[in-house]
């Protein structure tokens, strides 16, 4: 119907350019004259017959006859064409209100769904109305990676979702990137957890610590040296004990290309500067090398206030330049 339209507006507007055209290229001329002079078509004589039998020549001034009908053709034409493209103009506006009219009721409506969606999936996995607990849950929902609120049965506590490494469903309890956050902290803040959820932070000793005796955990940090050469340490089993235990670090087999440089920790309890686990007697591994699983200052220490001296011992470039730790249950 549209195509039909814009098809009798060009048929008409082409009429009328042939027409003003022969505005000055013809003329008009009646048909069947009896008589022509030579080297002039205006005025034509035509001949006549009086009542009475007598011949009469009468002078037809065409030249008049083609002004007033050009003249009255190109007005029709005009306010024909006006009123055309008006009427096309008005369809189109109105036309277009309408599908844009359309396209906000598809958008409310699909946003809606989506929402009602999303919240079936998240109460659905829960069980019931309730946050869900770490973000191996969040991940059979299909949520994407971000910062959740995440084990708020009795208390809330916001972390960082990796959705994405290793199949995704990791809840990060430790990252480190830019040195921005200091991680020179007592053994409280350390407990309770600090930092920025959306850049460095830790998650906090206790909530690592229910996590993980909540059901079978896996751990993997993931470091990146100076040359931006990436490793991982995968370590099937991971659990961090209660606060009578001093947060005493479990941790089962290794794998990955970052070398194994956690295990000489294992079964240590957490040193801070203000606490001191570690079993060297020469040394305050927390105060100098930042709080961690200390056994003897060695092997491992990823919270150092410094940058330059985010230990790991088995990669060649034994500084890591990023770090994060992350959890997930199987």
């Amino acid at each position: 119907m549209q195509c039909h339209c814009y098809f009798s507006t060009f048929l008409v507007i082409f009429v009328y350019c042939l027409f003003l055209h022969s505005d000055t290229h013809g003329y008009v001329t009646p048909l069947g004259s009896d008589t022509e002079e030579k080297g002039s078509e205006d005025p034509l004589s035509i001949p006549l017959i009086s009542d009475k039998g007598a011949p009469l020549v009468a002078m037809l001034d065409t030249n008049t006859i083609n002004r007033n009908i050009k003249s009255y053709i190109k007005t029709f034409m005009e306010n024909m064409i006006q009123n055309t493209l008006h009427g096309h103009i008005l369809e189109f506006v109105r036309t277009s209100l309408e599908e844009n009219s359309t396209i906000d009721l598809i958008r409310n409506i699909t946003r809606q769904e989506l929402n009602g969606v999303l919240k079936d999936q998240v109460q659905g996995i829960c069980g019931r109305k309730e946050p869900v607990k770490d973000c191996t849950e969040l991940k059979k929902a299909k949520a994407i990676s971000g910062v959740y609120q995440i084990f708020q049965k009795t208390e809330g506590v916001k972390a960082y979702c990796d959705m994405d490494t290793d199949g995704g469903g990791w809840t990060i309890i430790q990252k480190r990137y830019d040195g921005s956050v200091n991680f020179q902290r007592s053994w409280k803040e350390y407990e309770n957890g600090f930092g920025d959820v959306k850049g460095e932070y830790w998650l906090g000793n206790k909530h690592i610590h229910r996590l993980t005796s909540s059901g079978t955990y896996e751990l993997r940090i993931d470091l990146t040296d100076k040359y931006n050469k990436k490793y991982y340490a995968k370590y099937q089993k991971f659990i961090v004990g209660s606060a009578s235990s001093q947060y005493k670090l479990s941790v089962g087999s290794y794998s990955g290309n970052a070398g194994d440089s956690l295990k000489i920790h294992n079964e240590m309890k957490f040193s801070s500067g203000d606490r001191d686990n570690d079993q060297t007697s020469s040394y305050d591994c927390g105060k100098l090398w930042g709080p961690w699983w200390h056994r003897n200052c060695c092997h491992s220490a990823l919270n150092n206030s410094k940058r330059d001296r985010w230990y790991w011992n088995e990669i060649k470039e034994s500084y890591a330049q990023s770090t994060m730790m992350m959890i997930r249950k199987t």
